[in-house]
Formats: C-alpha cells, structure tokens, sequence
C-alpha cells in the first residue's frame, strides 16, 4: 500500500508539472525559442512580453496597488501621523549630521566625536581622535620639538585630497618621534587652493579651512627646535626610513592586539582615514559658510519623475534621504593615472546593488563631478526610465523607488584638473568652498559609489566614517582596481 501511494503521489506530482508548463509556455513551441533579453526586444516584443507574463508566468507578482488613507480606523490614522514623524534612530541620524555644519570650536569637534555610536565608527577611533588632539595640544609648547610643513614645489598640481594625505603622512612622523606637527605661516600644503585676496584674512595655509593643526604655532620654534618639511637638510635616519604607509607606533601595536592577522595596507587605509578626520575638521567660518551654501535654494538643483513627467526642483532635502548614494564621478584630468569609467558603469553598480537590498538603499542620488556632461547623462537616463514606467519586465522592479531622483549643486563645471578649474572659475577660496559643500553633501548619503584610484573618492569614504560613523555602509568601486592595496600615496 505504502508503495502504491507513493506511485500515485509521483503521477500526481508530475501531471501538476506538465499542466503548469503547458500554461507558462515551458512546452510550447515558443517555449523552445531563444528567451531574447530585454533590452533585445522591440517595443511591440516588449509588450506582448509582459502581457504573457501577466497572463501566466508572473501571477503571483505583487499588484501595483493603490491604497485609499481614508479607509483607515481613527485608530489607524493615529498611528499613521506618529509614523510619518520617523523612528528614533532616523532622528538620530538627522541630528548627527545637522550637528556636523554647526560645529564651532576644537571642544564642539571632540564632543561631537564621542557622542557618535561606536558600532559605525572604525576601529579606536574615539582613542586615536583623542591622541593626536593631546599630542598636538600640549600644555607647554616651549618645550616641544616640532616639524614645520610648507607648500610643496610643485603644490598646485595635488588636488585636495593628495595635498591631505601629504600632511597625514607628516603627521605619522610627528606622533611617532615625539615632534609636533604644525604648517609654515608664509605657505602651507594647499596654498593654491586659496585666492590672494583672502592672505590677510584666511592665511596661507590649510588653516584657512580648518581648525589648527596645534595649539602651538611659529612663534615656540627655536633654532634648534625645529625641521621643515619638505626638508632642506639631511633628517635623522629614523624619519628618513619611515615608509610613507606606517602608522604611529602605539596606534600600529593596538591595532594588531584586535587584529593579529591585519594586512598592512589595511593599517594604511586604517590609519589615513583617523589621519584626515583630525586634519580636515572644518573651521567656524568654513561650516557657516558651508551651511549658508546648504541651505541657498538657488544653488541646489534636482529631476525626478512624479509617475506623469520629469520635474526640476530648485532645493535637495536636508539632509539627504536615509537610503541616499553619493555617486562622484571623476572625470577630468584624471585619465593621466588611470582609465575613466563612464557615468553608465557607476548607474549599473548602483542599480545592482539596490535591487539586492531593496530595503537599505533608495534610487535616489547626490552627483558630484567635474564633468557637465555627467549631468546630461543622469537627465537623458531618468527620461528613458519615464519610457519604460511600468514597462519593465516584473524582476526588474524590486527597488523602493520606480525611478532615479537626482539631485546636485549649481557649481561651475569643467571637464579639466583642479587647478585649471581654480584658474577658469574666479576666486580660489570660493571654489574649494564650493567643492566642501559636495564633499558634505555627499557623506549625508549612505552608500558612496566612486573609484579608489580617485583621492576625492577615498577622502569620502574616510571622512563619512570618522565623521558620521558610517563604516558599515556599501562602497562601491567601480574602478579596475578592487581593493585599496597600493592606492595613493
């Protein structure tokens, strides 16, 4: 008997399977063709395609529901209005980064640092912070041995962030032989980044942005006090035979207890991104301006589609949606160091990657880059999306959002390096401000899209990690080169 139902449950089993492929198609002569790609089809193919689907194949896809707020109980409707005020953690995550452009001392940096949730941050980063801040704030500078940068030889050809990395470089040293580290009042790293008409206000150094390197300046140097940098005479052997890529001696050891198996370019990688974090915290006047900037409508510019036509807006949220990406696409003059990946190789890597998390990433974007054609690429690639609205094949659609919204600031754009932008596009000062507005518009998202063969790139990934503790979300390279072995300097 037992034999006999098990016959009978395979006949059974196998009549079902012959039925359902009859009806999908599976057994039909069109069944046997060559299934043609999407994108391989015309668009009369392309809508019969989705008809059989909807017919047979695709049954049980989700409905395009519409669903009606006036149906609801009273109690419903409650609950609803308490919803639509956020969770506690977006509030959190609202009042981090709002917090991030008010920000007006050395102490509000150090507060703002502690208060962030450690879980986000990359390893010891509340220790090293708090390291390299005493370091460089000694309570008597009379006493200290010191190393003094000045601009580079040939300064104008780093962009913002190799001239960063330089100074993290100089930093290491600093810390590891007990010396502090401070810029040369007449010309720091990145003096070209600032216009001659700010010198009596701004500085010349990176000051002019930052907040000081040291509580000690030039006036506690002595004769024999002192080293500059780039050096005109023989350092000591020590300094000399640090390799570029170490770590501070202490930071190195007790990175190694937690992680015995570390590589070295992880620890490189570890240490630039505590390295710029401490380097780049903006100063008051920066901040204000930058907020200012923020907040000025005009400046901002979006497309989207509302289910009808493409809409312009004037203003981007603030801060950018929970889900946002920061796709920067580096173009330029930077075809010199590697191969330039077009705007379709960043879209793709996107939209891959949030059809597999639905849930955790939008399609919505903040577009940094220098080239104005980038710009044209994401309105001509929203308006194919308008074509295609609701005809699409029923697997591409597991997004939260039909559609890409795109939002980017009304800076002036050309497809040449940094300095010959700074040259084109008037005040220097107000340029680089410009661009720390894309830079803290950009780590407000929450997954970064770039390349780390670019040092734009990697200096938003360091600074949304230290900043905003976002170390646990998504980077994307689409570069030729997937890991951070080598990258930089």
């Amino acid at each position: 008997m037992p034999r006999r139902s098990f016959l009978a449950t395979v006949s059974i089993g196998a009549i079902l399977v012959i039925i359902l492929s009859i009806r999908t198609g599976l057994l039909t002569a069109e069944g046997t063709e060559v299934y043609k790609k999407w994108n391989d089809l015309t668009t009369d193919e392309r809508l019969e395609r989705v008809r059989e689907q909807n017919l047979n194949g695709y049954q049980y896809a989700a409905p395009d529901e519409t669903y009606y707020e006036e149906t609801l109980s009273a109690k419903d409707k409650d609950l609803l209005r308490k919803l639509s005020k956020g969770s506690n953690d977006r509030d959190k995550r609202v009042q981090t980064i709002e917090r991030l452009y008010q920000l007006d001392s050395e102490d509000a940096w150090n507060r703002h640092l502690e208060d962030l949730d450690d879980e986000g941050l990359p390893p010891l980063t509340k220790f090293t912070q708090r390291y390299i801040y005493d370091h460089q704030h000694p309570k008597n500078c009379s006493e200290q041995q010191f190393l003094v940068m000045r601009n580079y030889p040939n300064d104008e050809h780093f962009g913002l962030g190799a001239a960063v990395f330089s100074v993290s470089m100089n930093l290491n040293i600093a810390l590891r032989y007990n010396r502090i580290l401070i810029y040369d009042p007449a010309g720091g790293p990145g003096k070209h980044f600032i216009d001659p008409s700010n010198y009596e206000t701004c500085g010349k150094t990176m000051d002019c942005f930052f907040e000081s390197l040291s509580s000690c300046t030039v006036d506690d140097l002595t004769a024999d006090n002192h080293y500059l940098l780039p050096a005109r005479e023989v350092l000591p052997d020590n300094m000399m035979e640090t390799p570029p890529g170490s770590v501070p001696q202490i930071l190195g050891i007790a990175l190694r207890k937690m992680y015995p198996m570390i590589t070295p370019d992880a620890l490189k990688y570890w240490w630039r991104g505590q390295a710029v974090s401490y380097i780049m915290r903006f100063n008051a006047r920066t901040l204000e301006e930058l907020l200012r900037k923020r907040r000025n409508k005009k400046l901002q510019k979006s497309l989207s589609f509302d289910g009808e036509d493409l809409v312009e807006g004037t203003s981007i949220p603030f801060p950018m949606p929970a889900g946002s990406v920061s796709m920067h696409v580096r173009h330029g003059d930077k075809g010199i160091e590697m191969k330039l990946k077009p705007f379709k190789d960043y879209l793709d890597a996107a939209e891959k990657y949030i059809s597999q998390n639905p849930m955790g990433y939008r399609k919505i974007a903040f577009l940094s880059t220098e080239n104005p054609d980038v710009i044209k690429e994401a309105s001509d690639h929203l308006q194919t999306e308008r074509e295609k609205y609701k005809v699409v094949d029923a697997g591409a659609r597991t997004t939260s959002d039909w559609t890409w919204t795109w939002y980017w600031s009304d800076i002036p754009r050309a497809n040449i390096g940094p300095e010959a932008q700074l040259e084109t596009f008037g005040n220097r000062t107000d340029m680089t401000i410009n661009w720390f507005l894309q830079l803290m518009m950009a780590i407000e998202c929450d997954m970064m899209i770039g390349t780390r063969a670019s040092g734009w790139s990697r200096l938003l990934d360091n600074l949304r990690c230290g900043w905003l503790g976002k170390c646990q979300q998504a980077f994307l390279d689409i570069g030729d080169e997937q890991d951070w072995v080598f990258y930089g300097i």
